[in-house]
């Protein structure tokens, strides 16, 4: 991991914890510029609001999905900016539920899927310019406890144990290491073994 980390994040105990474990500054998400930095973390901000898709209108679906989108999409462009004079990694943390999706979570899930397409065509467009772009998947209750129950559809995962935040924390320290030239577009699932994919 590279002494100059930047974490994006919104307020939570998740990204407290990864700030702390990275040893990296801290940046809102908010922020208009980004410093120079060799990698840089997204914790991405999203608005979890649980409710039908019946009854899901406009203004709601522009909160959660295009506010959500486009505040990633600009944090992504700073970022790029960040850290492509050292050839940088970015990583994006989102939780699972948007590959798994989520019973009235459909505007939320959508946002997290998008932004994980975005990641990986970021990923595809920036390589080229030695700028790698990951992510790292953890489970729904560190982005949003109040929502867990709405993950409960999911496996039980084959480790059951409370140092997955740890393991987040690892994962991302490991896809900000600058040797892992091949390793781009990719996201590693971080939640103890509940979502296996193939």
């Amino acid at each position: 991991m590279s002494a100059a980390t930047v974490v994006v994040t919104p307020p939570g105990e998740l990204s407290a914890a990864l700030a702390a474990s990275l040893q990296g500054t801290v940046a809102d998400s908010n922020q208009q510029d980004l410093p120079q930095a060799d990698g840089i973390v997204i914790v991405v901000d999203a608005d979890p609001k649980a409710g039908l898709l019946t009854t899901l209108g406009t203004d709601g679906w522009d909160h959660i999905v295009d506010a959500t989108m486009w505040q990633t999409l600009t944090t992504l462009q700073q970022a790029r900016l960040s850290v492509r004079h050292t050839r940088g990694r970015i990583v994006l943390v989102l939780p699972t539920i948007g590959i798994a999706g989520g019973a009235q979570l459909v505007a939320y899930t959508t946002a997290i899927e998008g932004i994980r397409a975005m990641a990986k065509s970021a990923a595809r467009q920036w390589a080229s310019q030695g700028v790698a772009v990951n992510a790292v998947a953890a489970p729904l209750r560190l982005f949003a406890p109040e929502l867990a129950g709405a993950a409960s559809h999911l496996s039980a995962p084959a480790v059951r144990d409370d140092s997955v935040l740890r393991s987040v924390g690892e994962a991302v320290k490991f896809l900000l290491q600058p040797h892992l030239d091949h390793l781009v577009g990719e996201t590693i699932i971080v939640d103890g073994g509940s979502m296996m994919l193939p």
